[in-house]
């Protein structure tokens, strides 16, 4: 009797610790989705102020400053037309940073992630050398125009060049933290 006794007591405590791997595994992996819904969400509110200073720019500064006879005419099409193009190019990244989603299997997030790190070193690879034509562009352009033209110019230069290592380095970080993310789902998924 005792043996029998043991036999069932033994039997209720492997599966209360079978169901408390599986609630583990399960909290575990609602914790990870957790920090990648994060993530996502951080990639997202980057997304829309790289839209909506890239926007102010196109459509406020570079115009006010025309309008205040601080660049020539065409200076001002070659910078608003670049603006334009780097409006464009936030406007699709955040497109596809839409298609980032928790929900999904570890594997079609990894997918949707490998789509918009392609989508971000697209906006590098022709953004930032567009940008750079139309600065120096403006810049030589500008070379008979007011000193603070210049200043402005080259302030916007410099600034963005700041701006962007600091973003590129954040951008990275989370990059990583998610890949991270889902290779540990992935391991947990099997």
């Amino acid at each position: 009797m005792e043996l029998q006794e043991l036999k069932q007591k033994w039997t209720m405590l492997n599966d209360r610790l079978s169901k408390s791997e599986l609630y583990n595994k399960q909290v575990l992996m609602e914790t990870i989705k957790g920090r990648n819904k994060t993530a996502y969400e951080q990639i997202s509110r980057q997304c829309i102020f790289n839209f909506l200073t890239t926007l102010m720019v196109a459509a406020v500064i570079v115009p006010l400053l025309h309008q205040k006879g601080i660049f020539h005419d065409t200076t001002f099409y070659v910078l608003e037309a670049v603006c334009v193009l780097g409006v464009l190019m936030v406007a699709c990244r955040f497109f596809i940073t839409s298609k980032l989603n928790v929900v999904e299997t570890p594997a079609k997030q990894l997918k949707a992630l490998v789509n918009y790190k392609r989508c971000y070193v697209y906006e590098s690879v022709i953004g930032l050398p567009l940008a750079a034509f139309g600065i120096c562009f403006t810049l030589y352009l500008e070379h008979v125009a007011s000193p603070l033209g210049i200043f402005f110019v080259a302030l916007g230069f410099f600034s963005g060049l700041f701006c962007g290592w600091i973003g590129w380095r954040k951008h990275k970080s989370t990059m990583q933290e998610i890949e991270k993310n889902l290779a540990e789902l992935e391991g947990l998924s099997d």
